[in-house]
Parts: structure tokens; sequence; C-alpha cells
């Protein structure tokens, strides 16, 4: 999120129009296995530079370092060469303040992602882009409007939020026919690169140089930077020393960020000591690379297997049009696109929470909650926890939804008192947008190949935002013509199954498609199909599991869902069993209660007398029931949820009143009865019960009762 110098790219290319002929000089693999080491009949390319260059034989720049960003639309420079865009549109802030200010308890995910959909959008964001800033620095400062409860409460007038322009190829920017490109400091391709970097000094200084492993420091973390390589510190709570040092600058923005540079880091090393311990002829550079090379081909099915079918839905067109590979294309450029990098990528913002949280194997709470806005570029709590707390809490926690809105963590950072400065990151995101001449919303649908719109009601049916849009941009047909990308992308109408909108699902499909068509070392071209197999059948969550002690997550981790359901049925024989003729009691009331006894939710059950709770945090629960006709409350007994798991058999028992002679002492009809009418089906689960230690999912009868308010106490 947060730009970086790096002048480290210059090491091997020193500008996208003086292209050096560095190339690291490589020992060849031997022809083994990538995962299993075991003989193979070849290996078709020699391991990749670090800076991209020579992926493509006849454009060997091609989603290199130092490349100038792509552009799918026609730039909207305010004089069509430099000066930036959107003079005609509205204050970035004020568009922030209409649009971006989250509500109180922000609005949760409807898709139930897990915190780990934006923690793997940041961390590939950091393989795929980085923009620095320009030297010498351009001033684009946003002035604040006068009387902005936090950074102009005094109504000064003159207040502004910091910012400056994007370093761009000195080669553009000269006329009208030659616009100002920006320049991408990272290759393009999914290559590691925020775990190996991009020039070969930071990669050396990763590196042990011994068995193929990558340096660490105690615990197991990342090593420190105390060789003084470039690293973002924007908040400088610590010395640069203290700061971990990884493949990108930005490895310390947030201790999410670095559990899982942390946990790659530690997945090269385990698949090194593995190659080592069963090819002791290997070479140290034989090892590295075969790690690396596994590593990349993890990053790279992750994206395609997991990450990428949350956020356009699993079933989705957009992704049945990204599964089916079929093999490298030479004419396919990867860069990345402004479009993508400066606008939709940027959809992650949208979904970050307000506090990270540390919790241990089965969800409790093993450190302090820590606020967003004190964890930025701060590592010392990762040193105090470890990785596994952070990763456990992002597989527990729920991202907020893609929408407009951001929370006041970074939507109104302070440096201090209100009024002390600070910054507002969807602000940023709307000037970055103008920074780089990025076309008005409309435009950029139509070049990639979407009909303009001509209303908000067409972006949208909320109308509390289509009123924010008219509020922020103006109620005239004009107003169509003169929103931002990244705003109104954010505002569209999800796609069925999706998260994102037409115009995002776009851009995209689009990136991601070059990514992996024109990257010739995409490890389903390059490995054996049994390596490939075995990557495909590796998780997110298997990764985690090999490199950590959490062993209780669940299979896909990219979503936390969660839930408790049951039947509530008469049990007329009081045995505790469901029996056949035992039927299902509809519209009885049934309350979900935490450990301390509070109501978390209530409902009824339906026809069949089945009920369920979602969207249910971790903890412990007992669900209490209220007979129909009165009388004593009764409850399960207590069911933890302590990872994403649906528990679908927490049967509730109902002993008729005692006045009733239990069915087994009535008599046999003199006449033949008639069949029993089978039980009513259940409803199928959405996921198998999954059996856990302290969680009993067989049905069981109530055994006691609970102190919930207005529930008659027995």
């Amino acid at each position: 999120m947060t730009k970086g110098k790096n002048p480290m790219h210059n090491t091997q290319k020193t500008t996208s129009r003086m292209r050096g002929c560095f190339h690291i000089a490589l020992e060849h693999l031997e022809p083994r296995s990538m995962m299993a080491a075991q003989p193979l009949t070849s290996l078709p390319l020699d391991p990749q530079s670090l800076d991209g260059t020579g992926n493509n034989s006849a454009h060997p720049d091609w989603g290199s370092t130092v490349e100038d960003l792509l552009r799918r639309s026609s730039v909207a420079y305010g004089d069509s060469i430099s000066t930036p865009s959107g003079a005609d549109r509205p204050n970035a802030r004020a568009i922030s303040n209409a649009l971006a200010a989250s509500p109180d308890g922000g609005i949760t995910n409807n898709r139930d992602f897990s915190a780990f959909v934006y923690a793997w959008g940041q961390f590939l964001d950091h393989d795929l882009s980085l923009t620095d800033t320009g030297s010498p620095r351009e001033s684009f400062s946003i002035a604040v409007p006068a009387g902005d409860t936090s950074f102009d409460p005094a109504s000064t007038g003159t207040k502004t939020i910091s910012m400056s322009r994007s370093a761009f190829d000195p080669a553009t920017g000269t006329a009208i026919g030659n616009p100002r490109q920006q320049v991408n400091s990272l290759t393009a391709f999914i290559d590691g690169s925020q775990i190996y970097g991009v020039d070969v000094a930071r990669a050396a200084a990763l590196r042990e140089f011994s068995g193929g492993r990558l340096k660490t420091s105690d615990g197991n973390l990342l090593p420190f930077n105390t060789s003084g390589f470039a690293n973002a510190n924007d908040a400088h709570r610590v010395a640069d020393s203290q700061l971990f040092l990884a493949g990108d600058v930005r490895a310390n923005e947030n201790p999410e960020l670095i559990a899982m540079q942390t946990l790659f880091l530690r997945e090269h090393n385990r698949l090194a000591v593995a190659a080592a311990a069963g090819n002791p002829s290997w070479t140290d550079e034989q090892l590295f690379q075969h790690a690396r090379r596994m590593v990349i081909a993890e990053l790279q099915d992750i994206t395609f297997n997991e990450f990428l079918p949350a956020i356009l839905g699993d079933r989705s067109p957009a992704s049945l049009a990204l599964a089916g590979y079929k093999g490298y294309q030479a004419d396919v450029n990867p860069g990345i696109a402004t479009e993508f990098s400066t606008a939709a990528y940027r959809l992650g913002h949208s979904m970050l929470g307000e506090d990270i949280e540390f919790l241990d194997n089965n969800g409790n709470e093993v450190h302090a909650a820590m606020a967003l806005r004190d964890a930025f570029f701060n590592p010392t709590v990762v040193g105090e926890t470890g990785i596994d707390p952070i990763l456990k809490y992002l597989a527990s926690d729920r991202a907020q939804e893609v929408d407009t809105k951001v929370v006041d963590d970074v939507r109104n950072f302070l440096f201090g008192g209100p009024g002390q400065g600070g910054f507002d990151l969807a602000t940023l995101n709307i000037q970055r947008g103008r920074d780089h001449g990025i076309a008005d919303y409309n435009s950029v649908r139509v070049a990639y190949g979407l009909p303009r719109l001509t209303s908000f009601a067409q972006i949208t049916g909320d109308k509390s935002v289509q009123d924010a849009l008219a509020a922020a941009y103006g109620s005239g047909p004009e107003a169509m013509n003169k929103l931002d990308l990244w705003v109104a992308g954010l505002a569209e109408k999800h796609l069925p199954g999706s998260s994102l909108g037409e115009t995002f699902t776009r851009i995209v499909v689009d990136q991601f498609s070059r990514l992996r068509d024109g990257d010739r070392y995409w490890y389903q071209n390059v490995l054996p199909a049994d390596a490939v197999r075995e990557i495909q059948k590796t998780s997110l969550a298997d990764i985690i599991r090999r490199n950590t002690q959490l062993t209780n997550m669940q299979s896909n981790v990219f979503y936390f869902r969660t839930s408790i359901g049951g039947n509530v049925f008469a049990d007329r024989n009081r045995d505790g069993q469901r029996q056949q003729k035992e039927m299902g009691l509809a519209g009885t009331i049934v309350t979900l209660v935490d450990a301390t006894g509070a109501t978390v939710a209530t409902s009824k059950s339906n026809a069949r007398g089945d009920y369920i709770f979602a969207g249910i945090d971790l903890g412990s629960f007992r669900v209490v029931v209220s007979p129909p006709g009165g009388g004593t409350a009764v409850t399960s007994r207590t069911v933890a949820i302590t990872r994403g798991m649906e528990i679908r058999n927490n049967d509730i028992a109902l002993a008729p009143p005692a006045s009733v002679s239990p069915p087994a002492q009535i008599a046999p009809p003199a006449k033949r009865p008639q069949p029993a009418p089978p039980s009513a089906p259940r409803p199928a689960p959405q996921l198998a019960p999954r059996s856990m230690p302290g969680v009993r999912n067989a049905a069981f009868a109530a055994i006691g009762t609970l102190a919930v308010p207005g529930a008659p106490k027995r």
C-alpha cells in the first residue's frame, strides 16, 4: 500500500531505455523432479532471472523490472502529455468523505471472505508492482476541505494531505504522441520477487549460501536489515536496523504482511532441506533454485486456484475463463497495466479491518489486539508472538465488503491530534489515478469492451451509493464522464456469485490472463506432470500447517464459514435420541447464546423443525430452545467454533409434558396400521460436519437450562 524508494532496482537495469545484458550465472539444475527429486526426462528451462529479463526470447524486456506500465485505455492528462488528469473533477478528499466513510462496525463481506483475501492480495501485489516516488519530487498534494473534522477541525482552509507524483520513464512525457508513462520497479511475473528480490545484491543478502537456504533470525523469522538495504519505514516506530529484510522494500508494512513473508521463507527452506536430504550431491545453487522454483509454483497455483476464484466467484464466467491453461503464448505481453495497479487491484483497501488479533490454535486470544493504525511498520509484535497467532487470525476473521467504504484507521490516519496532519488512503488512491493520467470510468469501460453507462442507477442499485455519487460528482449528464475509476469500479453492483463488478472483473481477468499466458516459466509449462499434480494438491492451508504449529484450520483459508444447526424434535419416549416417528417441531423459538449466556441470535425452526445460525464468530456457544406451549427452556451442550466449520447435527430433544405417556406404552391399534410416513428430509449441508477435539458433532439431548432473558426456569 505504501510506496517506498528502491534504488536497488538499478543494479541490473538502469532505465527502460537502457537495457543491460547482465544475467546471473546460475548452475543448471540436474534432471530431477522439482517436488520429490525423482529422475526426469528433461527440464526445458534454465532458472529464471531475478529481474525478469529473458523470459520472452523475442521480447526479453517484457515483464522485466523498470518497464513502463501498460495502458489499456487512452491517456487523460490535462495537457495530453503529463499534467494530472481530473482538473474538472471534484476534490479527492471531498469524494472520500462522501463515499468512503465506513459506518461503525464496518460492513462485513457477504461471501464469508476471511482476512486472508486482503492479506494474500497485498502479499501478491508486492510480487507484481511497485511504482516509486519520482526524483526530484513533484508535489501533488490534496487540499483538505475547510472544516474537515479530522484534518481541518479549526476550518483554516489551509490544510493539505501530502502526496508526490510517481516516477516515470524520462524518455516519455515529451509530446502529445509520447505521454508520460510510469515505471514498474518490479517484475510483472508471479515469480516470488517479494521473497527473493529483483537485484543481485539484495538476493545475495537474503541467502545463507549453504544448503540452498535463505537466512533467518531468532524464532525462525526473517533476517534483520543490518546492512542498510533500502527499506520502507514510513512510521519510524523502530530504527531501520530493527526492520526485517525481505525481497520487497515494503515487507515491514504490517504484521500480517511480515507473517506472510516469513511463511514463504520457511517454505523455501523446508523444500531446500528436503531436496538436500534426497540429493546429497546437489550444490547450494541447485538446491536454492529447486526450492525457489517450487515456491514460485505454489504462489502461482494458490493465486489461480484459491485467491482469484474467491474474489471472482468460484463458478463465475470470469473464473471459468481463467480456469483452463492453454500453454505459453509468446505474443502476450505480461506487463502490468496502470488501470490494474493504480485502480482495480486496490480493491483490497476496502476489505481491511480495524485491528489485528493474535490467536492460538483454538482461536483463543494470546496477545492484546492491535489497532491497524498502530500496526504500520511495527515489526516488534511479530518478534513477541511469532507468526502463528497472526496467521490463525487471518484465517478466522472476516474481511470487510468490497465496496467504496474504507475503515477509519486508513482513511483518517492522523500523525497526531486532529489537524496535525495524516493521510487518507481513499483520497490517495483517487489522486494517484489522476497523477497517472488514467481516463474516466466510462472511457476505461469502453477500452475494456464494455458499454458506456448513462446513470448512477446503472452502476449500482444501492440508492444511498447513487446519492453519494451524485453528491460528490454532481447529478447532470456530464457527471458520468467525470467518475474516477477506483471509486466507480468499487461502487459497481457485484456480478452474480462474485465480489467484483463488471469493470474491475474485466481488468482483473485481463491482467491475470496475461501474467499466466505470457510467462514462459509458468509452472504448468515447465514442471513435469507429477510435480504439477503435487502443486495443485497443495493449498495455502497446507503450507501453513507445514511451517507452523497450527493444525486447526479450515481447508480453504480464504473463507471463514461458520454455522451451528440441527433439528428440534419431539422426544416422545424421552430417551434423548431421535426415533423414526419423532417428528420435528415447527415454529420453535431457538436462541444461540455465548459462553456468558448473552444472546447472539434468535430464530425459529422451520416446518421440519430445522434451525441454523450462520456467520458465527470464534467461541463457545449453546442453543436454547423454548417449548412452543411454554414451559422450561432447554439447552444443548456447549459447541465450540474454533475455525471455519459448519456443524449441522446439533439436534435438540424436547420431551412431552410429564402427564403424557410415552409412545412405547400405547397398545397397538386393532386394525392393521398404515405405513408410517418417512421423516421429512434434512437440508443438505454445504460442507460435511468436521470432527474436532472438544466439539460434539453428534446429535444430543438437552441437558440443562441457561439464564437467558425471558426464558422460564426449571
